[in-house]
């Protein structure tokens, strides 16, 4: 079972047992649940692993409540893995096939005060992606809009420079139901800004594809 057949499963007990919103790598994070009243992490592994009791460890404070999921074991485990995951309050999520369930509960985890919400991490994107699916994994909605966009500002780069939102998706089709502000949203993220910069003028947003120290990439080294 690989860690992107586990998150429908863990998704559909997110919605259902917990009644979050779910999305999918947010930062670092697997899978993001966000209820009424607190956010839920999950970080799944095809197997119970030192590693991923670290990343599960990296969570406590952003989230209410962090769980680990994996498959479901057939023989009762690593017993002292699971007593680090009770003393640190995290739960475990076993998924069976196509089935999850919460095998144990961990405890709620106060919010550090210096961090934001898990909840204002997400963007719309986070909602179409899958989790478990690592960059160069394979492609998802968001990154086919996203290389979409860069092959269509790279070309404008290089005949005239600056693009409004209206102008981009006159050319490209997105995934989002509400693109205008998805994709203004998108382009401003911190992690698109290596290669998308922007400026205000007169009260109107303009984006243009930022030229790299060592000259401008190929249309082939961007849409990988």
């Amino acid at each position: 079972m690989k860690e992107s057949d586990m998150f429908q499963p863990v998704k559909s007990l997110l919605e259902e047992k917990m009644h979050c919103d779910v999305y999918a790598e947010v930062g670092t994070l697997d899978v993001v649940g966000i209820g009424k009243s607190y956010a839920v992490a999950v970080e799944m592994k095809k197997n119970l692993t030192w590693k991923l009791i670290e990343q599960a460890h990296s969570a406590i404070g952003l989230a209410d409540y962090v769980f680990i999921a994996i498959p479901r074991p057939r023989s009762h485990g690593n017993r002292i893995a699971a007593s680090y995951l009770k003393q640190d309050g995290i739960g475990v999520i076993y998924v069976d096939d196509d089935h999850a369930f919460v095998h144990s509960w961990g405890r709620r985890h106060r919010i550090k005060k210096r961090l934001k919400p898990l909840r204002d991490y997400v963007l719309p994107h986070h909602k179409m992606t899958t989790g478990g699916v690592k960059s160069g994994d394979g492609p998802t909605e968001y990154s086919v809009t996203i290389d979409n966009i860069k092959f269509l500002m790279q070309y404008h780069y290089r005949n005239g420079g600056w693009m409004t939102v209206d102008e981009i998706l006159e050319s490209v089709q997105t995934h989002y139901s509400n693109p205008k502000p998805s994709v203004m949203a998108t382009l401003q993220a911190h992690w698109n800004q290596e290669w998308c910069e922007s400026k205000v003028e007169n009260r109107k947003r303009y984006f243009r594809y930022r030229k790299g120290q060592n000259g401008e990439k190929s249309i082939q080294q961007i849409t990988r």
